[in-house]
């Protein structure tokens, strides 16, 4: 069946799903009210600076300030190999052992000192974003990195010659002062690809430097790309068969750039024109609501449990009804197996990040631990993300860290509950009025009354009507219906109910 990617849009959010063999894997969703900030390039104030974490708040123009480590500002300001007075450390480096001296950070930045930074980790909850001083711009096949020399390649070849013919290849494009470093999918393509991006890149680089040297801190001098051509260039590849679109506009705009950057892949982009939504004919809306629950079954009769701690993730692996046709040990071992594969999918789609403690069922043979130990290990190394693993311990428990960007897809979809004041989730108005707009969706293609009552939580209709906002007539507008919202205290925060005006009885679940 391969890989398929499916672009969907609506006046509240737009949503970009890869499939493999017709299974959500992975799930981005941009929102008018929370854009993504990752990528982007500032021009920022230091406002504070901490010793004592050797760190920097950065002013960038956002609610909240940005966060600058010392391990991410530029090395050549904090390393120097000349003064004695400095904290000194060796390290290893080509079995030479060489002396470096790091500077602190409050030798080297200073209050009111503006910089040029770039976001690498999304604000998450009460944390502002964090920034880098170290700057990079990803193409398709290539990323760019500024006041730099040197040229890398993906470590997911292992051909020597390939790699070393690849650096002679973008070494003989590249302008001087500028690094490269080729991304996988840039190990198939040929070099007239190399040079048109190349030449992209560094256009957009020279608009970003004329931009920051322009007005003063804090402001916005490069935006990264929007959801819909930042998926097809970090999520497009060969093995990818169709892609599929559903606005005239997204539609455009992915043919337009792969047109200049990979022409031959036009071909495989679909405007989908089709009575039922798009998720809907692919049958992955319920797919992506169970991705939200804490419990998630398995096809083999047994579940997984997913549970928030303050600084880890812990899911626990249960047999179920799985009671298996031979031995304990043999259902066991098939249970852990498959809860394996789902762990893996759930990391990437919920866009899982930070610590993880898994708690797969105890196995007595020790070749059935070293096998689920090699099949998540093989498994991690398919997601693109950067994650790492430790072996099953004793106690049956493997550790993964996988590297937080944005915030996971239930802190996007969910608001804490002021009801249970955090042990449970409920929809957040944003998400439940993204449902209402599916199911108006779903009844626009059917003989449905054009009036009709919306009956909803008073957040929910809060959300809908405040002022400046518009969601409601964009909603109207959108579907062709005329929509009488009501406050109903007794429907849960979750839900929403759709009356015929003047009508008692529901019609809600005709098109839910």
């Amino acid at each position: 069946m391969g890989k398929k990617i499916l672009f969907t849009a609506t006046p509240t959010e737009k949503r970009a799903a890869l499939l493999d063999n017709d299974r959500v894997v992975e799930l981005v969703v941009e929102r008018p009210d929370s854009l993504k900030v990752v990528g982007n390039i500032y021009r920022g104030k230091i406002v504070s600076i901490l010793p004592g974490l050797q760190a920097a708040f950065v002013d960038i123009g956002l609610s909240k300030a940005a966060f600058l480590h010392a391990s991410d500002v530029d090395p050549s300001l904090l390393l120097d190999e000349g003064d004695a007075s400095l904290e000194r450390y060796t390290e290893q480096n080509n079995n030479k052992r060489k002396r470096i001296v790091r500077i602190p950070i409050e030798k080297v930045l200073e209050e009111g000192q503006e910089i040029v930074v770039q976001v690498i980790k999304e604000p998450i909850g009460t944390k502002g974003a964090k920034v880098t001083t170290q700057i990079s711009l990803a193409g398709m096949f290539l990323v760019l990195v500024p006041d730099a020399n040197f040229i890398g390649v993906s470590k997911k070849t292992t051909d020597d010659k390939r790699r070393q013919r690849l650096k002679k290849l973008i070494a003989s494009l590249k302008p001087p002062g500028v690094g490269f470093i080729v991304r996988t999918i840039g190990l198939k393509v040929a070099e007239p690809e190399f040079v048109k991006e190349i030449q992209s890149l560094c256009s957009k680089w020279r608009s970003a430097q004329d931009e920051a040297l322009r007005g003063s801190a804090p402001k916005l001098v490069y935006r990264e790309m929007g959801i819909t051509t930042r998926v097809i260039r970090d999520l497009f590849s060969e093995d990818v068969s169709d892609v599929y679109v559903d606005q005239a506009d997204d539609f455009a705009e992915i043919q337009s750039y792969l047109r200049v950057m990979s022409p031959e892949l036009c071909q495989k982009i679909v405007l989908y024109n089709d009575k039922p939504p798009l998720f809907d004919k692919f049958n992955i809306e319920k797919d992506l609501e169970l991705s939200l629950k804490r419990k998630v079954w398995l096809k083999s009769g047994g579940y997984i449990l997913f549970d928030h701690a303050e600084a880890l993730l812990a899911i626990d692996v249960n047999t179920g009804r799985n009671v298996g046709r031979s031995s304990l040990e043999d259902t066991i071992f098939k249970t852990n197996l498959d809860a394996a594969h789902e762990i893996a999918r759930q990391f990437r789609l919920r866009d899982i990040g930070g610590i993880i403690v898994i708690d797969f069922i105890d196995m007595e043979k020790a070749e059935n631990r070293r096998r689920i130990e090699d099949e998540m290990h093989n498994l991690l190394k398919k997601d693109p993300t950067v994650t790492d693993c430790t072996g099953l311990s004793k106690f049956g428990l493997m550790e993964i860290t996988r590297k937080r960007v944005r915030p996971e897809l239930q802190e996007l979809f969910t608001d804490v509950c002021n009801v249970c004041n955090g042990i449970g989730w409920v929809f957040s108005p944003a998400t439940v009025t993204s449902r209402i707009d599916r199911w108006l969706n779903r009844a626009d293609a059917k003989d449905t009354p054009r009036e009709l009552v919306l009956a909803v939580n008073p957040a929910v209709k809060a959300y809908l009507t405040k002022e400046n906002s518009h969601m409601l007539k964009k909603l109207e507008i959108e579907h062709n219906f005329h929509l009488s919202v009501i406050e109903d205290e007794d429907i849960d925060q979750d839900d929403y109910e759709f009356y015929p005006q003047g009508g008692k009885k529901a019609i809600t679940s005709k098109f839910t």
